[in-house]
């Protein structure tokens, strides 16, 4: 048999996870903060914590109700990506505050020429043409 035809050895095969790994390594810089930012409700929480710094409940009335789940995922998401910062004010009630960090304000500033864009060329199906 030719040795160019041979099936890849066992050591060789690589799992789900280390290909995606992979994958996620491979791909532009662009590519991973759209993935994070693409995800529902992230890009209306750096737009509502720009106004000011907001408690949970308050952002969730500035976002119009969104679930508390969710918002919650999508608050530590933030945090963990350095964009928001979460400090408690108190434990008892449990009082926390959350707002913008500098990475966090520099995204807000970026996402204004985005909305323009979108105001000219995503509004309407006759301004796609």
């Amino acid at each position: 048999m030719d040795p160019g035809l041979q099936t890849t050895s066992a050591a060789h095969v690589r799992s789900r996870a280390e290909r995606r790994a992979a994958a996620l390594r491979a791909e532009s810089a662009a590519t991973a903060a759209l993935n994070t930012l693409g995800q529902k409700w992230v890009l209306r929480i750096v737009h509502a914590l720009g106004d000011r710094t907001q408690r949970f409940c308050e952002l969730q009335d500035a976002l119009g109700g969104a679930n508390s789940a969710t918002l919650s995922q999508r608050l530590k998401l933030l945090e963990d990506e350095g964009l928001i910062d979460r400090r408690m004010v108190s434990e008892v009630p449990p009082w926390v505050e959350y707002s913008l960090t500098e990475k966090g304000a520099d995204l807000r500033r970026a996402i204004g020429p985005i909305d323009l864009w979108a105001d000219r060329w995503a509004a309407s199906p006759a301004s796609r043409q």
